[in-house]
């Protein structure tokens, strides 16, 4: 897994998001377990680091949010 950093663009039902990564490309991610728990909730416009899946580029998975 790859970890890039993003920014959430929109947020699409089903806990999914969709994240402008730092290269312009959009991918849709949805947020780890661990973040789950920890974190209120994510809105557009927060800095966020995803991890790229290895079989399909343009999902992801949300592990951790900037303060």
């Amino acid at each position: 897994m790859d970890d890039i950093d993003g920014m959430v663009i929109d947020v699409l039902p089903n806990a999914l998001f969709k994240v402008e990564l730092g290269d312009g490309s959009l991918i849709v991610a949805h947020v780890s377990g661990s973040l789950r728990l920890g974190v209120g909730r994510i809105l557009p416009g927060d800095r966020v680091r995803v991890a790229l899946s290895r079989f399909d580029r343009s999902r992801g998975r949300i592990t951790s949010r900037a303060r």
